[in-house]
């Protein structure tokens, strides 16, 4: 099947599970800013969407939020924010 041609709401088949990653310096707001910027864009977050995994050093941290995304237009609103966010390293 050819996908050059297809829109992005084709290819996520919206409504969908979809993971979204974050990176950044382990900092105590990470985590909750993280989730606040979600949350406007998606339902209350419940604790088990959300993975969070340590570097070795602990300097750094990695977090999984899995929501059920509605639109591409959703998630590039969260995926902005995330960018725009400057405790946000990168967003996966």
């Amino acid at each position: 099947m050819n996908t050059s041609n297809l829109s992005s709401e084709e290819i996520f088949n919206f409504p969908c599970d979809y993971p979204v990653k974050v990176f950044g310096k382990e900092h105590e707001e990470l985590h909750i800013t993280i989730c606040s910027i979600i949350e406007k864009h998606t339902d209350k977050l419940h604790p088990n969407q959300i993975s969070i995994k340590r570097s070795s050093k602990g300097k750094y941290v990695s977090l999984t939020v899995r929501i059920i995304a509605t639109s591409r237009t959703q998630l590039d609103s969260i995926n902005q924010e995330l960018q725009d966010c400057s405790l946000v390293a990168y967003v996966l």
